[in-house]
């Protein structure tokens, strides 16, 4: 018997979340567009190296959010790995898929960036050239697949609603237009599948961040390096360090969430929402912290109220009627 308080508050209900993901929309869209703008028109010289890598991941990004908020909206009732989508696609199985794909996916996409600053700065000529690709190819593939075996092994649906509300000590509000769809009675085939997914792409970018940071901040200086794009390199690396650590945090507590109330076999459907509110926040978080924590995309943003508060100055001349000549006078033009 699953342990839920009354859910009969407006957070716990399917229409708390429909409004919910469809105003992150709303926000997130426009930013999503300017963020698109940024990086194909202000990436300067010196980014060029991660130009590609950015947009991969925006774009990632951009897709969670249109799965999330517009195509899935899903309406989960953890811990039982069951819920609603109550999206404008009633296809819960498809989009769940396409939603933990595209997370790891995102998680893939900040190993590369952490992986470029390497080997551009450090192993361009080194052994790792040879394995690079086929370990990018290796880690998309894992992206695609890991979550195969549970969709291969969803269980048949009549049966599997039956067992779901009979673990449940009470019911939340739930959608009458849509069905419950179930993927799994057994967590462990879905455990293992993340478990390995998620365990491959933080060993990678663990590795490179921690190779980035010896050979940043401890290592000798290269001589073949001048000092002045050194400094450029670490401004950049520590840029997309924290555009990466934080893009993880954002997936990070959504689903530490779910794990915990998956381990204490605990319901309560205002938590599920907020879930999955987190997760798309994903993409107005995401979108902000890549525009403002690198100084091209900043200054663009930024010009047009620099300049209201500069104040446009004229110098004329102005003749002196005691002393007889003629200097220089700032005016002020508004």
């Amino acid at each position: 018997m699953i342990q839920c308080p009354t859910d009969d508050t407006y957070l716990a209900s399917p229409e708390f979340l429909s409004f919910a993901l469809h105003t992150l929309t709303c926000i997130s869209l426009p930013l999503h567009v300017l963020g698109f703008y940024c990086i194909l028109e202000k990436t300067p010289k010196t980014m060029g190296s991660v130009k590609l890598l950015l947009l991969n991941i925006h774009t990632c990004g951009f897709f969670l959010d249109i799965l999330i908020t517009i195509l899935g909206v899903p309406y989960g009732i953890f811990p039982a790995m069951a819920g609603y989508g109550l999206g404008f696609v009633d296809l819960p199985g498809l989009c769940l898929y396409l939603i933990v794909m595209t997370i790891n996916a995102i998680s893939v996409g900040i190993f590369l960036i952490f992986e470029n600053r390497f080997f551009i700065l450090f192993a361009e000529n080194s052994w790792w050239r040879h394995f690079r690709k086929p370990v990018f190819v290796a880690s998309y593939a894992v992206s695609v697949i890991y979550f195969l075996p549970a969709q291969f092994l969803i269980p048949e649906q009549e049966g599997a609603r039956k067992f779901v509300w009979e673990s449940l000590g009470c019911q939340p509000v739930l959608p009458t237009h849509r069905n419950l769809f179930v993927l799994s009675l057994d967590y462990s085939v879905i455990a293992r599948s993340i478990f390995i997914a998620c365990g491959m792409v933080q060993i990678e970018m663990n590795v490179f961040f921690w190779l980035n940071v010896y050979y940043l901040m401890i290592a000798k200086p290269s001589t073949k390096i001048s000092q002045r794009t050194q400094q450029l390199q670490k401004k950049l690396v520590k840029a997309l360090f924290v555009q990466g650590i934080a893009t993880i945090d954002l997936f990070a507590i959504p689903i530490a969430t779910v794990v915990y109330i998956m381990n204490v076999w605990y319901h309560n459907q205002a938590i599920n929402n907020l879930v999955f509110v987190g997760l798309a926040f994903h993409g107005t978080a995401s979108s902000l912290i890549m525009i403002f924590i690198h100084k091209p995309y900043r200054d663009f943003v930024l010009s047009p109220f620099v300049r209201l508060k500069v104040p446009n100055v004229l110098v004329g001349t102005k003749r002196s009627p005691d002393l007889g000549f003629v200097g220089p006078t700032v005016i002020e033009a508004s």
